[in-house]
């Protein structure tokens, strides 16, 4: 049943000052009404359209009125990510939910409220909404299903939990049905997304598949920003299985879009990528003017995008054996970081890390790598990003001859390239 219906019922009951008795008398028992109100019974249609009219919703209603049009604009705000649009239709839909008595579209506003939650980053109320929407979850609908699981993934996804992302949105995927709001949009979207969870947690060949589904969608819609968006994953994908001229490609066909456009996040993300292109066919002094490139376009940026260039411009000057530049790029990113947790930037600890290599190692290192950043990038199975630190942390074991220690996190190293 709907989420919200029978505390919408109550609501226009107490406003019209009736009683449970007088609401249900005619059309139900009182104690039936008091299950409806209390969310335990699920009301026929005709016993809601009884309670309707003698609540006189249409006729003493004189607020600004939510269609059901008005909520599915809403749901089209949350698809496209207008975070402003999504904010003020929210705020117009929750002070007039009450009038609305529609089983499903109370639901689908509730599974929604996830969605919303997330993209204003309130973690906390999407964690109690989580909650609250499981104990319901066994009676949606497969539409119901289909939103409950992606925004559960959209919610994994902002912690940096990627493979448990990726895990909620193949479960939306079951769930997705061609007319859902008549919208082929909405599985392009569950696709791109896919595509972006698997890419995270370094599923490349399942990020390939899909980033080209999600691509044949919005170029046969002519949507631009997105099309490039898919050709950016097409090329990170690319440059992970060595085929360096189609990453290569991919990224000119985003970068033709964003002049085209004049978008200069998708000039920053290619700059940034092409950077990594460089870097791993060992290209360093272009790779370096590539990332520059990327910060230079991010200096009006949030410190989240701005710590992106410059972790890679310290990494980039460290392998090359600059360490006059890397220290700068490090110092920088110390000083913006600061403040920042770890799930909220993963750049966090690198700065961290390479403040010690750069530095000069001591035991303190250890336990930075030991107690806090291998379980961190473990328990989002992270496992690529833990790799390079159990990695590290085991070179230190056996360069300071604790060969015992050095083998265990070879031995953790050798599982995860197994398991992985």
């Amino acid at each position: 049943m709907g989420i919200d219906l029978g505390q919408a019922i109550k609501i226009n009951r107490l406003r019209a000052n009736m009683t449970q008795a007088d609401l249900a008398n005619g059309i139900i028992s009182v104690s039936y009404l008091s299950k409806i109100e209390n969310g335990t019974a699920e009301p026929p249609n005709e016993v809601l359209e009884l309670l309707g009219e003698k609540l006189k919703l249409n006729s003493d209603y004189t607020g600004e009125e939510i269609t059901d049009q008005s909520v599915i604009q809403w749901f089209q705000h949350l698809l496209r990510y207008e975070i402003d649009d999504s904010i003020l239709l929210y705020n117009k839909i929750k002070n007039n939910i009450s009038n609305v008595l529609d089983k499903q579209m109370l639901s689908l506003i509730e599974i929604h409220k996830l969605y919303y939650y997330v993209l204003i980053n309130d973690l906390v109320e999407a964690d109690s909404l989580i909650v609250s929407l499981q104990k319901s979850s066994k009676k949606f609908t497969e539409t119901e299903k289909y939103y409950f699981f992606k925004f559960v993934g959209n919610y994994h996804y902002s912690k940096l939990a990627y493979r448990k992302a990726l895990e909620y949105y193949k479960e939306a995927e079951k769930y997705w049905k061609s007319d859902l709001f008549h919208k082929s949009e909405e599985i392009a979207d569950i696709f791109y997304m896919i595509a972006c969870s698997a890419s995270k947690s370094r599923q490349t060949h399942l990020s390939l598949l899909y980033s080209i589904r999600a691509l044949e969608y919005y170029q046969s819609n002519y949507d631009l920003i997105k099309s490039a968006n898919c050709h950016i994953l097409l090329g990170i994908s690319y440059r992970r299985i060595n085929d360096i001229e189609k990453a290569k490609e991919s990224y000119n066909y985003a970068i033709k879009i964003a002049k085209k456009i004049g978008n200069n996040e998708i000039l920053i993300l290619c700059h940034q990528n092409l950077g990594k292109v460089l870097s791993s066919i060992g290209d360093s002094a272009e790779a370096i003017n590539q990332y520059l490139m990327s910060y230079e376009l991010r200096k009006d940026s949030s410190i989240h995008r701005k710590l992106t260039p410059i972790s890679s411009l310290m990494q980039e000057y460290y392998s090359y054996g600059d360490m006059e530049n890397a220290r700068i790029w490090m110092e920088l990113g110390i000083d913006l970081s600061n403040g920042l947790k770890p799930s909220e930037s993963i750049h966090v600890y690198e700065f961290k890390v390479y403040q010690y290599l750069i530095n000069g190692l001591n035991t303190s290192f250890e336990s930075l790598i030991t107690d806090h950043i291998i379980p961190f990038f473990n328990e989002r199975q992270l496992h690529y990003e833990e790799s390079k630190y159990i990695k590290l942390i085991a070179k230190y074991y056996y360069d300071n001859r604790k060969y015992k220690l050095a083998a265990t996190y070879y031995k953790k190293l050798g599982n995860i390239y197994f398991y992985s």
